[in-house]
Order: structure tokens, then sequence, then C-alpha cells
């Protein structure tokens, strides 16, 4: 790894402990708090739009959880039931049948110590390798499920194929965007899609093939230094905290200097931070819908601590409905020829920020 390589991460690290807005309220810490409000008697999460728990919702929540340091499973409903007994109840009655959902569900189970290979008679890994067809390459989901599986297999320290990022390869949009569905028609992909293949694409070695999807993202971006799920859109282009999330943590994967991200003088996590509503502590989905929002929340908080699909965070749990891997035991990718980010610098960036939310803190009570 290249001494300018290392050296830029560890100049973000610095950056998050000390350069940061003087946020009024740690986003994380009170973040947490809002999402702990949000959990349903089976331990599961509302998504904040429908009665009773989500699945989808409830990964994301346990990916904050764990990304704030904290363990999931010493979240109990009133009802005594965990985010993992939600998880392990939805498996063993079979609710969780698509792609996606497993793919989340397993990244759950990893960033806990779970074991993917023995939960509520699933092997997951299994699962989603069996679901990968050979001549094409594709996994026979969107191309948002195609990146998740492979984000999922690589954190669980599987190979992944070649012709899995190939496939993603192939279905780029000629404007380097990727689109949902697929296809290569410029203006039909978004930013939530190509944050997650670029990081898919990154984990599995293909570094050298994502320059047009960053050239994509500076197109797209706002003034403010967000971004919005699609430029130009009928259904308006300001920045969203869902977006900006995904968007940073490819930046992040990547080893990007966030100066390079400001055309306006604040970069994506100055323009993310901006919509945590100290009041409630969750985050804004948007500053013109100043609405306390639990996916927002979910998805903008581990990124807040450094963290990325590509590197997720780890707590072992303590409580788990299942068999467990060693809490101290991390998975890892067996996949090589990556740049991506060192497990110890993600902890030395983390922990920067944790410093500087500290500091913060002791300087308001002085």
């Amino acid at each position: 790894m290249s001494r300018v390589f290392v050296a830029s991460w560890l100049a973000l690290a610095l950056f998050a402990a000390f350069a940061l807005p003087a946020w009024g309220e740690d986003p994380v810490e009170t973040g947490l708090d809002y999402l702990a409000a949000q959990q349903q008697a089976d331990g599961g999460f509302t998504n904040g739009f429908s009665a009773g728990s989500d699945l989808g919702t409830t990964c994301d929540i346990v990916l904050a959880i764990t990304a704030g340091g904290q363990d999931a499973s010493t979240w109990v409903s009133d009802s005594g039931n965990s985010p993992l007994d939600y998880l392990y109840a939805q498996m063993a009655r079979g609710a969780v049948d698509k792609l996606g959902p497993k793919a989340k569900v397993m990244m759950a189970l990893l960033v806990t110590g779970q074991d993917p290979v023995a939960f509520a008679g699933h092997n997951l890994i299994t699962e989603l390798s069996a679901a990968y067809e050979k001549t094409t390459g594709s996994y026979g989901g969107t191309i948002f499920d195609q990146a998740l599986v492979m984000l999922a297999l690589f954190g669980a320290g599987q190979p992944v194929p070649n012709g899995a990022a190939q496939y993603l390869l192939d279905n780029q949009c000629t404007d380097g965007a990727w689109a949902l569905f697929g296809g290569t028609a410029a203006g039909t992909g978004d930013t939530n899609t190509t944050a997650l293949a670029v990081q898919a694409l990154l984990a599995t070695g293909y570094q050298d093939e994502i320059g047009e999807a960053f050239a994509y993202f500076h197109r797209v971006q706002n003034s403010d230094g967000g971004f919005p799920y699609q430029n130009p859109s009928d259904y308006g282009t300001d920045t969203d905290a869902n977006s900006t999330a995904v968007v940073l943590q490819a930046l992040l994967a990547t080893g990007e200097p966030l100066g390079n991200w400001a055309p306006g003088g604040t970069d994506p996590l100055g323009a993310l931070v901006a919509l945590h509503d100290p009041a409630s502590g969750a985050f804004f989905w948007q500053a013109g819908l100043p609405y306390p929002n639990v996916l927002a929340t979910a998805q903008a908080i581990p990124v807040v601590m450094g963290h990325t699909f590509a590197h997720l965070p780890h707590v072992g749990a303590v409580n788990a409905p299942g068999p467990v891997v060693a809490p101290d035991v991390i998975l890892l990718p067996e996949s090589g020829g990556t740049v991506l980010l060192p497990a110890g610098l993600i902890a030395l960036g983390a922990a920067a920020m944790s410093v500087g939310f500290v500091l913060r803190r002791r300087q308001r009570e002085k």
C-alpha cells in the first residue's frame, strides 16, 4: 500500500477529529437514542412509514447500532426481544425469500458476530452463492441486489466470482452511473445504485474500473456538498441524507480526500451532518422536509463513524438467538487486489471522530 494512500487516510482521521463542524450534539449518540425509540415489541424496528417492524430497516439499524460501538443483542424491547430475535424469527418462518433482504440479513449477522452458515436453519452463504448464474454473472435480482450480495459474500470472507463484477461492468450506463434495473442508457442511473456498485467493485479488486462513476458523482453533486437520488429528476434534486450517506461511503472506501468534493465549501460529510436535528436526535431526509426520518438516521450513522459496506463494523453479540462466531473473530475477505482501507485505519478514523465528539462535549461543559 502506498505511503500517499495511508497518509490520505490519516489526514481524513485528523480532519474528522478537529475540522468537522461544531455540532451542537453528537449525531451518533442522539441518533441512536432516536432509533431506540422506534423499536417494536418483536425486537424489530419500524421504517417510520407503516406500522410494525420492517426487515430492511431493522438490518440497517443493526449496522447503525454496531457502528456506534454498541451490541445490538442488548437492545431489548419491553417484550424481551432484540433485533437479532426479530431477524431469527423472520428467517425461521421463511419470510426472507428475496435476494436483497437475504444479503442485508447476512450483513447484520456478520457485524454482530453471528454465523451466517447456521442461523435459524439457514446457510445464507450457500443460499446467496446458489443464486449465481455462471453464464451471465448475475445473482438474479436488481443491480442494487447484485452489489449487496457481492458485498455480503466479501464481508463473510467468501470469494466473489469475477463474472459477478463483469455483470456490473456490462450494465454500467454510458454516463458512468448504474441504474437500479440495469441497462446502459445514459440518464437512467442513480447515485444510490452507483455508490453500492462502486463499493462492490472495489471489494472484488476492480478499483481501476470506477473512474467514470466518480465523474458522474461530480456532475450530479449539489453545491451544498450533498447528493440527490438523481439529477436531472422529475421529482427534485435536493440533497437527501440517504443518497449523501451512500455516496460518502463510496468516497471513503476509495480514500478520496473529501476536500475534492466541496464545490461550495462544504463536503458531503458536512452536508450530511447539516441534516441532523438536535431536537429529535434524528436526521432529516431533506432540509425542505424537516421531520425525523428513521431510514435517514439509520443510514447516516455508520458513515459518520467512518464505516462502509466494504468495511463493516463488528461488535459481537452476547445475547444471540443462535450459534455465534467468537466476538473477537472478524471474518476476513479472501478476494485480493483491492485498495480498500485497512480495518486498522477505519478504526483510527472512527476513533478520531469519537474523540472529536468528546472534545466538543467537554468544551460545552466548561
